[in-house]
């Protein structure tokens, strides 16, 4: 199930996703995000 959440962030996290973005080619701002919580979680294990 997915949830609509609004999550303002601070510019420099801003920047630091839209590198991330373009040097991994995901397309989408959110899919950026999506990717990097998973990555953390999975750091986290």
């Amino acid at each position: 199930m997915n949830s609509g959440k609004l999550i303002n962030f601070p510019e420099k996290i801003t920047k630091d996703i839209k590198t991330y973005q373009e040097k991994t080619g995901i397309t989408t701002f959110t899919g950026a995000v999506l990717e990097l919580i998973r990555k953390g979680i999975e750091v986290s294990k």
